[in-house]
């Protein structure tokens, strides 16, 4: 699409808090609150070593972005970049493949959310009855408010964001600090009670838990400053992996893994139900629904929309409206009203298959896409390293440690990959592992071949 169809460009108004919110808020969502109890069950008290490999490799991994995003910020996220070293039609599946991920939360954090505010008016003492319509009811309206405040402006949407991150955070560092006093050290008597496979098996969930942060990438057209973005991906894996670390010692030490018996439910709020009653198990609902409402408002409903508007600008055979920003607005509203459907039928078809089961399904299947993303994206990071030295040299921030930090990304990358096949296998059957992964493998094959028609012929590398 050429300049002159687009109406408008995307506003730089994102300074650093506002890129810290949008990365820590992607982080700290639900699944730190739904599919812990998933891990808890599966690995016990060592849930916390599970956690830790999930967070440090995670950081490493978003550090390792930093210089790409500082040398060329795009809407895009990493499309320009694995583009112009391996060809566009990867870069078309990097970013893709990310968007792909977001997507799929729009369907399970929005029933995560459902359930958040079900179980705050059920701890409040307000009994709505059929759990399900109600879970699907809440979803939707929040889903529809949160696309709303993205169309209106960038500004406004991630100003929300911010009040809700510190918010969030600021009831779980509450929480860690109360609970440490609560801690029963019998809990972790038995620290292995399903050996090393419940360690692998949590992982999955641990890196579903941490990942988001690389969300960030994509505000490079909106970020006065891209500097801020590489030094925002340091400080927010800091911060998620000492919030979750301290909260998660403290859940482990209040709750017993053998009472976690309900998946799909904020597992924090049961710890604070039992030392603080119906008040503390609000308050942690609460935070569970501030934890799924980051992630919508500015991953869902944010970071398709700029992909598909970066696909438009760089030519990309794609509808024109992709590429259109409101004059008033200085947002891509039709790619946000696209990306509101999606999650609105993603919703509907999670309510009709199982929450539970339709959670897992999506979850599992996120985290699978946002490999395929970074892979690529630590590819072109070590591409670019050796191609341009010189343009390393000249940056104002550069990646610490290289290359021993994108080189714990990859090992992060596999243990996951590895770990996701392991805990399918063993907890739903090897037929179900295997056809889980030939339907991951099909879909981003479909995306090669989709691409072919996509990827303009007249492609210019930069």
């Amino acid at each position: 699409m050429s300049s002159g169809e687009t109406v408008a460009e995307l506003k730089k108004v994102l300074g650093f808090a506002w890129l810290y919110t949008i990365a820590v808020g992607a982080v700290v969502g639900d699944g730190i609150f739904t599919f812990t109890g998933y891990a808890m069950v599966s690995a016990g008290a060592a849930v916390i070593i599970s956690y830790l490999i999930a967070g440090i490799t995670q950081m490493f991994l978003m550090i390792s972005f930093g210089e790409l995003v500082i040398w060329k910020p795009s809407a895009g996220g990493p499309e320009p970049w694995v583009s112009h070293f391996y060809g566009s039609r990867l870069g078309f599946i990097a970013s893709t493949s990310f968007s792909i991920g977001w997507i799929i939360a729009g369907g399970s954090t929005s029933l995560a959310l459902g359930t958040y505010i079900y179980s705050m008016l059920s701890y409040a003492g307000v009994e709505l009855g059929d759990q399900t319509l109600w879970v699907t009811v809440f979803a939707l309206a929040f889903v529809v408010l949160f696309a709303v405040l993205n169309m209106v402006g960038v500004a406004i949407a991630a100003g929300a964001q911010f009040m809700l991150t510190a918010l969030l955070i600021g009831i779980m560092v509450g929480y860690a600090i109360s609970a440490t006093f609560y801690i029963d050290p019998s809990n972790f008597a038995n620290p292995l009670p399903n050996g090393l496979g419940g360690i692998i098996a949590a992982i999955p969930p641990a890196v579903y838990a941490f990942m988001g942060a690389s969300t960030v990438l994509f505000a490079g057209e909106e970020a006065k400053k891209p500097v801020d973005i590489a030094k925002v991906l340091f400080w927010a894996s800091i911060t998620f992996i000492v919030v979750y670390t301290w909260a998660l010692v403290g859940l482990v030490g209040t709750l017993p893994y053998e009472e976690v018996v309900k998946f799909y439910e904020a597992v924090y709020a049961s710890s604070a139900y039992r030392l603080w009653g119906s008040v503390g198990g609000m308050v942690i609902a609460f935070a569970a629904w501030l934890a799924a409402s980051t992630c919508l408002l500015m991953g869902t409903m944010y970071q398709p929309a700029r992909d598909l508007y970066g696909l438009a600008k760089r030519g990309y055979r794609v509808p024109k409206w992709f590429g259109y920003v409101h004059p008033t607005f200085g947002t891509p509203v039709y790619n946000i009203a696209l990306v509101l459907i999606i999650s609105i039928t993603l919703i509907l078809l999670g309510t009709f298959v199982g929450h539970t089961l339709g959670y897992m399904l999506l979850g599992y299947q996120l985290v699978w896409a946002w490999i395929i993303s970074w892979f690529l994206t630590l590819l072109a990071a070590f591409k670019f390293r050796k191609t341009y030295p010189d343009s390393v040299k000249q940056l104002p921030w550069r990646v610490p440690g290289w290359p021993i930090t994108p080189a714990i990304g990859f090992i992060g990358i596999a243990i996951t990959v590895f770990a996701m096949f392991y805990d399918l296998a063993t907890s739903y059957g090897l037929d179900t592992a295997v056809v889980t992964w030939v339907v991951s493998v099909v879909w981003v094959l479909i995306l090669w071949v989709l691409a072919k028609f996509i990827v303009p012929k007249s492609y210019e590398r930069y």
